[in-house]
């Protein structure tokens, strides 16, 4: 190329330029900034060494030619001028001189006649480099929005699967940093394994289209998405599951690729099976799961402590992972990692909060039982005393009774009728008096093997006659894996008893009672169900209270004493009852 052109003909720009004005076009001769002075017609009457540099052209091969028909400019914008200025200033498109299009901003200044002449001296910047500048600048902002708009999304997010969710969409969403697949690993310190927790992405090329397809015919937002996204394939279930789980990798494998990963200063960068930096664990088993030679491994750390390991590759379209991709999936695994944290801290916060609540209820339990226990406790000791000063008086007083019936033979019919009340009486107020004391001197109970199933028949029988009179029919079941219970064997059929008479004056007009023995994992239960009148809730809440009763001539101590018999064998006594539909104990 030429150099610039030797300015030795003021005559050229007889006409345009003062002579003042010639010799500054001798120092624009050899300026590096394209510079063009223009007839006015736009024929180029001078081309310095920046403009042959630019359009690949010398000053000899232009001169007369148009503006236009040099530079390639079309049409050109406009910018605006303020009036009375002759110079103006527009974008416009040239040709360089590889013939490729280059955004210029062209500076025109209209020169006044001088001797009848006009014309204008034109300056031409490149704007190449800045516009390279504008777009990085544009897609930059672009990328720092949508880091936002994940930001936001996790710090809404409170249950640690909508955190892996949306750290996921993030990384792959086309509203996101547009990776094809994410894989999500988190430390598990309890079990000490790096373990392969979540991932989004398609299997093959035909599910990608399917998705993306799908997803292109509406315009979500990241928060819309991460609603309604599935996370893995379209129904859940995609094979890059299966991928996610074999990354999975003990945390002091020192040969694994993933811990070593998960332990270094920053991102891993695999590029054709490689390590881009640093020396490490071979890439190649992770590369052989992942099915594709180039991915990243951003660790996901809040100080010094590594919370998980995020992966992220472009398996379907092949696109190359460049630094700034890399620098977006980093600044979204910083943001991630404190909110895997932030969720830890909360779910562990949470459990605490339940175990006190359940602290908290098992106190108050206690704290009744204990009430319960001092209450009954004073209870049965002057039960005990009342009953023990009652028994010797019914005692004498049963025995002269049943003695004059006996030595009385031919009593009057009125007599006779008034020793049988007072001998039936005393009965009834002696098995009043022997449950009392049986109340409150309980026994400890002396374990051995019971059949249930028997049990409950022999209790059966001894009560038949009572049964019969009321039309009671009975039905009694056993499972076939019901094994002994581990009781004593007395105290519960004196429970089973009880409950059973419980049962019978509950069916004044007939029914049905049915029995059943069933095995449990680490146990064995009787069920008890009548056909009664049932109980309201109001009697329901007080009937296990000692001395409550709702018959005539109960002493409301039968269903108290089985159920501490029942806590003596370190079970429990449960009465389920609907009124008008029966009851049922357990």
């Amino acid at each position: 190329m030429e150099a610039g052109p030797e300015v030795d003909d003021p005559a050229r720009w007889e006409g345009f330029l003062p002579e003042s004005g010639a010799d500054v076009l001798r120092l624009l001769g050899a300026w590096s900034i394209p510079f063009a002075l223009l007839n006015a017609s736009d024929r180029i009457l001078f081309w310095n060494r920046g403009a042959s540099q630019l359009y690949g052209k010398t000053e000899d091969e232009v001169l007369g030619k148009g503006w236009g028909e040099v530079t390639g400019e079309e049409a050109a914008l406009p910018m605006s001028v303020a009036p009375g200025l002759r110079t103006r200033r527009y974008e416009a498109r040239h040709k360089s001189a590889s013939g490729v299009e280059l955004p210029v901003m062209v500076t025109r200044t209209d020169l006044p006649p001088t001797h009848g002449e006009e014309g204008a001296f034109v300056l031409v910047t490149d704007l190449s480099d800045s516009k390279v500048l504008e777009r990085r600048l544009a897609r930059r902002v672009a990328q720092l929005s949508v880091l936002r708009e994940i930001s936001e999304c996790l710090q809404s997010a409170m249950g640690l699967e909508l955190i892996l969710r949306t750290i996921l969409v993030g990384a792959t969403a086309s509203q996101g940093l547009r990776f094809n697949r994410a894989f999500l690993m988190l430390v598990n310190e309890r079990r000490g394994v790096l373990e392969g927790r979540d991932v989004i992405g398609p299997k093959d090329a035909d599910e990608a289209q399917r998705i993306w397809s799908r997803l292109a015919k509406h315009d979500r937002t990241l928060r819309e998405l991460v609603d309604e996204y599935e996370p893995v394939g379209e129904g859940g279930d995609s094979g890059v599951r299966h991928v996610v789980e074999r990354l999975s990798a003990p945390l002091g494998d020192e040969e694994s690729f993933v811990v070593a990963a998960l332990n270094a200063a920053g991102t891993t960068r695999v590029v054709q099976g490689r390590r881009a930096e640093g020396e490490g664990p071979s890439p190649e088993a992770v590369a052989g799961i992942l099915g594709v030679d180039t991915f990243v491994a951003v660790p996901l750390r809040t100080g010094t402590r590594p919370v998980g390991l995020l992966l992220a590759d472009n398996a379907i379209t092949l696109r190359g992972i460049t630094d700034e991709d890399v620098d977006m999936l980093e600044l979204l695994g910083f943001q991630a990692a404190h909110a895997i944290e932030r969720a830890g801290l909360t779910g562990e916060l949470a459990r605490k909060v339940a175990s006190l609540e359940e602290a908290t209820q098992e106190l108050r339990k206690n704290q009744d039982r204990l009430v319960q226990a001092e209450r009954l406790s004073a209870i049965g000791e002057m039960a005990a005393r009342v009953a023990h000063e009652i028994r010797n008086p019914l005692v004498a007083i049963g025995g002269f009774a049943r003695g004059l019936l006996q030595r009385s033979p031919h009593p009057d019919e009125s007599t006779r009728e008034s020793l049988e009340i007072i001998v039936d009486e005393v009965r009834r107020l002696e098995a009043i008096v022997r449950e009392v004391l049986e109340f409150s001197r309980p026994l400890s109970p002396k374990i051995g093997p019971v059949d249930l199933r028997k049990l409950a028949a022999e209790a059966v029988e001894l009560l038949r006659w009572e049964l019969d009179e009321a039309q009671v029919r009975v039905a009694i079941g056993a499972a076939a894996a019901a094994r002994p219970a581990a009781a004593d064997r007395d105290q519960i059929f004196q429970a089973l008893v009880n409950v059973l008479r419980n049962a019978i004056h509950a069916m004044p007009r007939g029914g049905t009672l049915a029995l059943d023995v069933r095995a449990l994992p680490h146990g064995v239960e009787l069920v008890i169900r009548d056909s009664g009148i049932g109980m309201p809730p109001e009697v329901l809440a007080r009937v296990l209270e000692p001395f409550y009763t709702t018959k005539t001539n109960g002493s409301g101590l039968g269903l108290t004493i089985a159920t501490q018999i029942v806590r003596d064998h370190h079970g429990e006594l449960k009465i389920d009852s609907r009124e008008g539909e029966g009851t049922t104990v357990t």
